[in-house]
């Protein structure tokens, strides 16, 4: 009914027959003042329905106004003038993003006016707009309005330039609890079985951040106490689906640290009124509504026994979104393309605070490996400049992505580390003084630092690497007394990018040991050092802080190779990736990434040891034959086997409880690494032992660390019997990181019968939408099995479309994972009218393809390379 509901509103109201709808930003004509919402929800139904009331300041006089509304059914509307006269309002929505034109009976004239709504609309399925959630046997709903979908809900300015006051009532069904922006002052009965709950005003805030839940939820109340900071208490609460009040545990004591920790930094208390956080079964991810965060289930539900993965992730995500109250909530970006500067900054602050939280999780070196990964994608033929100038909303959300989170966090930490912390600081304090609960640009934002650094040229590097797509490559040559020269160009992969000449000005700095030196290469050349200091090698990226690749005189190689595990673990990490980047390039052998993988197996830090395992697995899988695999999985056992055989495999629930966690996380991914990439046949025995006794009622045979990886080798070997388990074990379970570990298992198959199997279960009405897309994901990710899923997204269609909503971007990212040309003209084929379906831009599309094609013509160029490393003929 509802899809055919907005097929009617597509026949009528077709963009193409609108001259002049704005497929952006509004026009100026009108600015809103204040929000006054009313929504009836009973989350058992189909639809909703509510009154929008909205103050607006009128600029000339008008007989038309563009806003925002998306498949909503207006019953009525109005306008309001400031003398009392009301004036008949038809609605029509005109474009497929929103747009909603007003036509007034008679013009309104300037000034102050009011425009009123009476409407409904349905439930979404995924998290997006106002949706709705069925866990055991009650319903539940949730807001999620970033970047574009409150006006799924409401009629209104939905961009974040327009900042207002919004009063929220809420009236749902009796004895069902009700939850927004800001506290509650009042609930009364309306009418026979519904209570009507009101919220206090909230601060001025952009639409994107309203947002509200509804359900019978557990609650667990607590209060922040004051700090040096903030003299005050914090009313704060966690909240999460019935039943899940124990593991809310974690989460009420461990969130007043972190925002105590971003308070101290920012040097001004927590902005709002309250503080709620908000677990949702299939948020796939966390989202900063002001006084009510929402995060995933498994970001936010901890258990006593939760594995490091899990406590890392919540202490990242957590600090992450509590920075965004002061970068992002507190001062917004005025449009969608310095969205960056809002998730660049909470990238950096989010892992800084955490870092602080809890120093020996491994934070830093996640985080640089995750800033190496968007290097990659930063490199491929098709990118796009970290802020983006956005013309039409279609392309909104393809500015979520790695380049946006992890490039730009990375450059905010270059840029922090060549003006020193306490600068930094300086100027992040004057930015948000100067633009209090308003809106500020880049432009802003780099002045505010210019002016806090006493530093005006600063503003033309950051703009060289926020204005600019690529990754710089720095080529260090030996020069007298210990310097040496630099040049700079783009960073060029075989099938990726190309040199085109363009120029930054990057902040270098090369280390050796605790000697460090740096300079701003701001030309085509120049000159760094001397580096001095007690080591015997000398590294290009001091600390792993730079956003540049690197290439050194083979001497420089060899004795960094030679440190192997003795280096500090940032380094290492940026010269195995830099190794990679040459292979990748065609300047490197395959030889040389294999000795760097062997030089870095023994380091003590995780990331560094396997950090090369996955680039050269990935790689060999495509260039072997599939009967050669075993030389490959042979490789990885002798780098990998004798070091998780030191440690010891014991998969029991809590058998190293007592070791520190970088112990833990190291056998960890050396026992994913051989059971699944090196099928090493003991450790697979282990774990499927450990995994088939858990399933048949023994909790205890396996810990929730190993799970995932236990649950993937049952998963390949077992056959339908299995997968029908892991499935059964799924649905009847009420934890959701037990059952997101069971869903990415489930697509771990490596046959067409097996994947053939279990995507039968991706539209199993049991399975979540993460839980369902998490299948699919895995079968796009095995050479066996992607083929499987791309014919499953065709012909399945009509059933999978509703599960995507708000996990576009990982959907499309699914389909890189093919290695030849005809594959990408295949991907194409069958992704490209269907994301248009889900109103995507074409970039979402365009870099997976991009992604295929750089694997195909690595392969053309390397293969033989590669072959030959492995001991096959060219």
């Amino acid at each position: 009914m509802v899809r055919i509901l907005l097929a009617l509103l597509a026949l009528v109201l077709s963009p193409a027959s609108w001259a002049g709808v704005p497929a952006g930003e509004l026009p100026d004509t009108a600015r809103p003042l204040a929000y006054r919402i009313a929504l009836r929800i009973d989350p058992a139904a189909a639809r909703f329905s509510g009154e929008t009331v909205i103050d607006v300041a009128l600029e000339a006089p008008a007989e038309t106004l563009f806003l925002h509304g998306r498949g909503l059914a207006i019953t009525r509307a109005e306008a309001v003038t400031a003398a009392g006269r009301r004036i008949p309002t038809t609605t029509r929505q005109v474009h497929d993003t929103g747009v909603l034109e007003l036509r007034f009976a008679r013009a309104l004239p300037p000034g102050q006016h009011q425009l009123r709504f009476v409407h409904e609309a349905p439930f979404m399925t995924a998290a997006e707009g106002l949706y709705r959630v069925q866990v055991g046997e009650r319903w539940y709903a949730w807001t999620q309005f970033q970047a574009i979908d409150a006006r799924r809900v409401f009629p209104g300015f939905d961009e974040p330039r327009h900042k207002t006051p919004f009063t929220l009532s809420l009236t749902v069904p009796e004895g069902v609890k009700a939850f927004a922006n800001t506290p509650e002052v009042a609930a009364r009965p309306v009418g026979r079985g519904w209570t009507r709950h009101d919220f206090a005003p909230s601060e001025p805030l952009p639409t994107y951040l309203v947002a509200l839940a509804v359900g019978d939820f557990d609650v667990v109340e607590s209060t922040i106490p004051p700090n040096a900071v903030r003299a005050r208490p914090l009313p704060f609460r966690a909240i999460a689906t019935k039943g899940q009040a124990p593991q809310l545990a974690f989460a009420v004591t461990e969130t007043p640290k972190i925002l105590a920790l971003a308070e101290r930094y920012f040097g001004t208390p927590y902005p709002f009124a309250k503080l709620d956080v908000i677990a949702s079964p299939i948020m796939g991810g966390a989202m900063e509504n002001v006084g009510l965060v929402t995060f995933d289930d498994t970001l936010l539900l901890l258990g006593a026994d939760a594995p490091l993965q899990q406590v890392r992730a919540f202490g990242v995500v957590m600090a992450h979104e509590l920075a965004h109250m002061w970068f992002g909530n507190l001062v917004t970006p005025r449009w969608w393309d310095d969205i960056w500067l809002n998730e660049s900054f909470a990238t950096w602050m989010g892992n800084q605070l955490a870092l602080e939280w809890r120093p020996d999780l491994g934070i830093r070196e996640l985080e640089l490996a995750e800033a190496l990964e968007a290097m990659d994608e930063d490199s491929l033929a098709v990118g796009r400049p970290v802020r983006q100038p956005i013309a039409d909303s279609a392309d909104i959300n393809a500015a979520f992505d790695r380049l946006t989170y992890q490039k730009g966090g990375q450059i905010i930490r270059m840029f922090e580390r060549y003006l020193g912390p306490q600068t930094f600081q300086r100027g992040v304090r004057l930015h948000l003084e100067r633009y209090r609960f308003g809106t500020a640009d880049s432009q802003a934002f780099f002045a505010s630092m210019a002016e806090a650094s006493g530093n005006p040229g600063l503003v033309d590097a950051w703009r060289s690497f926020v204005d600019q797509e690529g990754v710089p490559l720095v080529r260090f040559a030996t020069a007298p007394g210990g310097t040496y020269t630099l040049a700079q160009s783009r960073y060029a992969p075989i099938g990726g990018a190309t040199d085109d000449g363009r120029l930054w000005r990057v902040p270098v700095c090369a280390s050796s040991g605790e000697g460090v030196a740096c300079t701003l290469l701001d030309a085509r050349e120049g000159r760094i050092g001397p580096v001095t200091g007690t080591a015997p090698w000398v590294a290009g990226n001091a600390g792993g802080a730079g956003y540049y690749r690197f290439d050194l005189p083979p001497a420089d190689w060899s004795r960094l190779l030679a440190a192997g595990p003795a280096l500090p673990a940032a380094e290492a990490m940026t010269v195995a990736d830099s190794i990679w980047a040459g292979f990748a390039a065609g300047t490197t052998p395959f030889s040389r990434v294999l000795a760097a993988a062997e030089a870095f197996a023994p380091h003590p830090e995780r990331l560094v040891a396997t950090w090369l395992a996955f680039d050269v697995t990935r790689v060999a899988r495509e260039a072997l034959p599939a009967a050669e695999h075993g030389r490959l999985e042979a490789r990885l056992r002798a780098l990998y086997g004798p070091r998780l055989a030191a440690l010891g495999l014991d998969p029991a629930r809590g058998r190293y409880a007592s070791e520190n966690p970088d112990t833990r996380q190291l056998r960890q991914t050396l026992a994913a690494i051989l059971a699944l990439d090196a099928r090493d046949p003991a450790v697979r025995a282990t774990l499927r032992t450990a995994a088939e006794a858990a399933l048949a009622g023994n909790p205890d045979a396996l810990d929730p660390a190993f799970r995932a990886m236990a649950f993937a080798v049952l998963a390949e070997e077992g056959g339908p019997a299995a997968a029908d388990r892991l499935r059964d074990a799924l649905v009847a379970s009420e934890d959701p990181l037990f059952r997101r570990h069971a869903a990415s298992a489930l697509g771990a198959q490596r046959d067409v019968a097996g994947a053939a199997h279990v995507l039968g279960f991706v539209t199993d009405a049991r399975l979540q939408n993460l839980e369902a897309l998490s299948i699919l994901g895995g079968l796009f990710q095995r050479q066996a099995t992607r083929a499987t899923a791309l014919a499953f997204v065709e012909r399945d269609w009509v059933r999978l479309k509703p599960r995507i909503g708000g996990l576009l971007g990982g959907f499309a990212g699914a389909a890189g994972g093919f290695c030849a040309e005809a594959d990408a003209r295949e991907v194409e084929r069958v992704f490209r009218p269907r994301l248009a379906e889900l109103g995507a831009g074409s970039l979402e599309l365009d870099r997976p393809l991009a992604a295929i094609r750089r694997c195909a013509a690595l392969q053309a160029a390397t293969g033989a390379d590669v072959r030959r490393s492995f001991g096959l003929p060219r």
